[in-house]
C-alpha cells in the first residue's frame, strides 16, 4: 500500500439533479482521501466526521486514526471498524446588543445629572463675588 489512496466520497452542497444521459463527473461531492497504511496500522479502525451545513447539505469530511504516522506494521484485523459522526454547525452565543444600549444610555444619563451643578448662582461664584465687594468697599472706603 505504498502508493494507493484510501478514498471515501459523499455528495456535497452542490448536488444537482442529472437528467438521464447527463454526465456529472466529480463536481457536487466531498471527498476525503488519506492513506491506507494509517488505517492498516490502527487495526482498520478509524473515525469519519460528516460536517454538515444548516441546510443539511454535506460541507466538509474529515478522517481521524489512532496513529499518527506509518511506520510500517501490518493488522490482524479482518474487518473494518469504522466510527461516524454527522456534525452540524454549533451556533455560538449572539450579543445581546439591545441590553448593551441600554445601560450605556443610562450611564450617558447618569454623566449629564452628575455634571449638572445645581447650586445657586452666589454659591458657585461666592469666590469672585467678596473679593470684588471687598475691593469696592474698600475703594470707597472714606467717602
Amino acid at each position: 500500500y505504498g502508493k494507493q489512496w484510501y478514498q471515501r466520497r459523499v455528495r456535497g452542497t452542490n448536488h444537482k439533479v442529472l437528467e438521464e444521459g447527463e454526465e456529472g463527473g466529480s463536481e457536487g461531492y466531498v471527498t476525503i482521501v488519506t492513506r491506507p497504511c494509517s488505517i492498516v496500522e490502527a487495526n482498520l479502525e478509524h473515525t469519519i466526521n460528516i460536517h454538515m451545513d444548516n441546510s443539511g447539505f454535506v460541507t466538509g469530511l474529515s478522517l481521524f486514526t489512532k496513529t499518527e504516522e506509518c511506520v510500517g506494521k501490518t493488522t490482524t484485523a479482518s474487518a473494518f471498524n469504522v466510527h461516524t459522526q454527522v456534525l452540524y454547525p454549533v451556533i455560538g452565543a449572539a450579543p445581546d446588543v439591545n441590553t448593551f444600549i441600554q445601560l450605556k444610555e443610562a450611564e450617558e444619563r447618569k454623566k449629564s445629572e452628575e455634571s449638572k451643578d445645581k447650586r445657586s448662582f452666589f454659591a458657585k461664584y461666592w469666590m469672585y463675588i467678596v473679593p470684588a465687594v471687598l475691593f469696592f468697599m474698600m475703594s470707597m472706603g472714606g467717602q
